[in-house]
């Protein structure tokens, strides 16, 4: 018994929250039977996705019928790259090779923010904002006394 495997990967320019895989197959025995997804791993081999626990497995149908196939959605929510792992295919075996004529996906697409956040801060107090304490004159520095201030004007 003969053992066909096909990994694919997608990278996804942007954040995405993943609500089903759409795919196209055939009905003749190259048609995949189970497909393993993986979410943000970039050490997948076909040893290390024979051996690892996939994010969600699926189980497809031998159609020449375009099948939207959902996902958990709760575990799909951060997908920065999919690695799809064709285990198997109808001809259990007895098929060299795994064949589907359209793969697609449906979810929401969140744009990665990896440019600096800009804000502003205050380098220099500006006096119109602030109240003035009633005796203090507007003097600041050592004058006004506290931490390393001399308070008595020495």
């Amino acid at each position: 018994m003969r053992q066909t495997f096909t990994i694919y990967r997608k990278s996804f320019t942007a954040q995405i929250r993943l609500h089903s895989v759409i795919i196209r197959t055939s009905q003749t025995d190259s048609a995949p039977l189970t497909l393993k997804l993986f979410i943000n791993r970039d050490d997948l081999d076909f040893g290390t996705a024979s051996e690892v626990q996939p994010t969600q497995t699926l189980s497809l149908s031998q159609t020449n019928d375009i099948q939207e196939v959902p996902v958990k959605r709760a575990l799909f929510n951060t997908v920065r790259s999919l690695d799809l792992f064709f285990e198997d295919n109808w001809g259990r075996g007895d098929e060299d090779e795994t064949r589907i004529s359209y793969l697609g996906f449906k979810g929401e697409w969140m744009a990665l923010n990896r440019e600096p956040i800009n804000f502003m801060y205050e380098a220099a107090a500006n006096p119109s904002d602030h109240k003035m304490v009633s005796g203090v004159r507007g003097e600041v520095g050592s004058r006004l006394g506290g931490a390393g201030g001399g308070g008595s004007g020495m």
